[in-house]
């Protein structure tokens, strides 16, 4: 049976958004957010993702099950960077500092190191340990193997012993964890114990290697080079004696070379600091003249402001007084007096103030001049000197790289015996226990490993059913991808669409609705008169769609006659169980008893033609002129015609009738038709010169409810579930 009893009544499509769609709007829709689509793949394939994550689920269980468990010892060391050994050589330790991280990747490989494992097979003899043999299925060892057979067990047990072998340093410390893991758990504490035993031992050994030729040798230039340090200085102190300079100091610089300071030096240093105080008492002295001089002593001079100030206050008394009284009035006189008597107290300081200036001016310029004359002096003597001791300062340097030398020597020898005393900076801080129970296999472990497992693949399988379908998901891609304008999304329902469509309350009956409202707003005169309907292949829904939109044109009081035009493959007389005795078939060959050949159903409200008996020329009848005839006969009997083609692929029927009718309505169906397939469709009908009035997406499902088309954001709202339909 076809899409008419194929549909589930779980969702129903949204409302057409608005005319503004048919204009091509759509285009600028953007598409769902990245976690809803993700989402919305989830849901889609949910069958298969689950399957996929119980089966890798249910393989790590049984692996689990099936593994042999393992048991792991640890023994943990304390490495350090140097034997702990005190040192004052400059320089020595920001060395260290830099070279640890080479110092400690070296160590761990020492520890990860072929030789530490073969000095572990001969320290512990695990050729012929018989727990080691057999935890590793090695057979037994006996007094009848070679040399030959014997050494190539050595290498197979030294190869185990790598590859059991698990280095773990601890973060942000000098500690180190070296792990064994073996089927014994006794095998792996002796194991893990005596590879730090042997690996303190090798470290030990390398050491003493290492310091006995370099103190035979050190001890050799340590002779010479302080017979050489104290000649130099010996030198040094007969020249400065016999040249009369005297050091008073001596410090060395970064680089090792000493700086000395002379008594002249000294002497210079000091008479050029009390030379600089006495040039700033002289200036300051100047300075006291100058503002005496220019009558700004009042500034620095608290008793002469004063006065002034005392003096203007009479003034502007007196002002007041003159205005009112004449000159010999007596108070005018007495204020007279007073500013005179003041007049006379202001000159008199001042010249006292200047006396005092000029006399600390003169013995402040004596005091620097005799400061400069005893600095010019020593700075004869100085240079004198330094003429003298270009021959000492050669002899300085003498000295300095002489003792560098020695001092530096000394150190390494000291730090070298101290070294060959046997201190180790390798440890044992924890040694390895007997583990009491198995590392692994760790239950929890596996099965979370195969669930993130399970879900990469379930992803991966997901990832890549969804690139390969190129099917509507949203029917607004019908717009963004072919440019088509999109009428209507249509439910799945689980009921034959010729009941389903009866029900005004139904979801295909609301859905049908929206299309025919949509379609109304195509042309000037309202819905088309005369419509085609058409999709890509079969089983799209386009019978049914045109089933449905008769009913819905014919229940709005339009005279409306449905053509069954699939004259291959005729269905609209299987859905309404009528027979398909005379139809469209025999017009097209030439009958006329047009009467006969259309019924009318009153349940519906429309006419319909049937399809009629196969012919063996269906394109040639219907590119015929009588098609072309029968359309403007039927168009003058019926306000709306409805054409029900066949597909477009592989046929020529739809292009053909195309040409003859207002426009197309495009059917396709949601989650099934590849975008290649609707492409060449569509390029058909527009080579052939149709006019494509929208599509309509059919089936729309659970699939489709991320994209807003599904049953409960649509009718659902409208008609509750508990209202029962009419």
């Amino acid at each position: 049976m076809n899409q008419l009893t194929n549909y589930r009544a779980d969702s129903a499509p949204a409302p057409y958004a608005a005319p503004a769609t048919l204009a091509g709007e759509g285009e600028g829709r953007s598409a769902l957010p990245v976690v809803e689509q993700i989402w919305t793949a989830i849901l889609n394939h949910r069958n298969l993702a689950i399957g996929v994550l119980a089966g890798v689920f249910l393989l790590g269980l049984l692996a689990t099950f099936l593994a042999t468990p393992q048991y792991t010892s640890t023994t943990r060391l304390e490495i350090l960077p140097d034997a702990p050994v005190a040192t004052s050589v400059e320089g020595q330790r920001d060395k260290e500092l830099i070279n640890e991280l080479s110092f400690y990747n070296t160590q761990y490989s020492l520890l990860r190191s072929e030789s530490l494992a073969e000095r572990v097979v001969r320290a512990g003899n695990l050729t012929v340990d018989k727990d080691f043999l057999a935890a590793f299925d090695l057979g037994n060892a006996d007094a009848s193997m070679t040399s030959v057979e014997r050494a190539g067990l050595a290498r197979k047990a030294t190869e185990i012993l790598l590859e059991q072998l698990a280095i773990s340093p601890v973060r942000n410390s000098s500690l180190v964890d070296a792990s064994f893991t073996t089927p014994s758990p006794e095998l792996s504490a002796k194991l893990a114990n005596l590879w730090a035993q042997q690996f303190l031992q090798a470290s030990i050994d390398r050491r003493f290697a290492a310091t006995s030729d370099a103190r035979k040798y050190l001890e050799g230039r340590l002779d010479t080079l302080r017979q050489n340090l104290e000649t130099s200085e010996r030198a040094l102190i007969n020249y400065g004696m016999n040249k009369g300079i005297v050091t008073i100091s001596s410090q060395r610089d970064v680089n090792g070379r000493t700086q000395t300071e002379t008594l002249v030096g000294a002497d210079i240093a000091e008479v050029s600091k009390a030379l600089s105080k006495a040039r700033e008492i002289r200036i300051a002295a100047a300075a006291e003249v100058n503002n005496t001089l220019t009558g700004s002593a009042a500034i620095v001079a608290p008793t002469i402001g004063s006065l002034r100030e005392r003096r203007a206050e009479l003034e502007a008394e007196l002002t007041k007084l003159r205005i009112t009284f004449e000159e010999d009035y007596p108070a005018v006189v007495s204020l007279r007096a007073q500013i005179r008597n003041l007049d006379r107290s202001i000159a008199s300081e001042i010249s006292r103030s200047t006396q005092g200036n000029r006399e600390a001016y003169n013995a402040a310029v004596k005091r620097e001049r005799d400061m400069q004359a005893e600095l010019d002096r020593l700075t004869q003597e100085y240079n004198s000197q330094q003429r003298e001791s270009i021959e000492m300062a050669i002899l300085q340097r003498e000295v300095d790289s002489n003792r560098q030398l020695y001092d530096g020597l000394l150190q390494r020898y000291k730090e070298i015996g101290v070294a060959g005393v046997g201190t180790n900076n390798i440890a044992v801080v924890d040694s390895a226990k007997i583990p009491e129970k198995p590392s692994s296999p760790r239950l929890m472990l596996n099965l979370a490993l195969s669930i993130i497992a399970g879900i990469g693949l379930a992803s991966g399988l997901i990832f890549l059913l969804e690139k390969m379908d190129s099917s509507i998901r949203d029917p607004q891609d019908v717009t963004n991808r072919f440019d088509l304008p999109l009428l209507g999304a249509i439910p799945e329902t689980d009921q034959a669409v010729a009941k389903d469509i009866l029900d005004k309350k139904s979801t295909i009956y609301e859905a049908y609705f929206s299309v025919m409202t949509n379609l109304s707003f195509l042309t000037e005169h309202g819905a088309p008169r005369s419509i085609m309907l058409t999709s890509s292949r079969p089983q799209e829904g386009k019978s049914s769609s045109s089933l449905s939109l008769a009913s819905v044109l014919a229940a709005t009081g339009k005279s409306v006659i449905l053509v069954d035009a699939d004259i291959r493959n005729p269905s609209l007389n299987r859905y309404l169980e009528m027979p398909n005795k005379k139809g469209l078939s025999h017009y097209l060959s030439g009958d006329d008893s047009l009467e006969e050949m259309i019924a009318t159903l009153p349940q519906f409200g429309f006419a319909l033609m049937t399809a009629g008996k196969t012919p063996p020329n269906a394109a040639e009848l219907l590119g015929s002129d009588r098609f072309s005839f029968l359309m403007d006969t039927l168009l003058a009997r019926y306000d709306h015609v409805l054409v029900d083609s066949a597909p477009l692929l592989g046929l020529a029927d739809a292009p053909l009738i195309a040409r003859r009718v207002e426009g197309v309505l495009f059917t396709i169906e949601a989650n099934s038709t590849k975008n290649r397939v609707i492409a060449t469709s569509l390029m058909r009908l527009r080579m052939a010169g149709a006019k494509l009035f929208g599509a309509i997406v059919t089936k729309v499902g659970a699939k489709n409810n991320a994209y807003g088309y599904g049953y409960g954001y649509g009718y659902g709202y409208k008609y509750g579930v508990g209202e029962s339909k009419s």
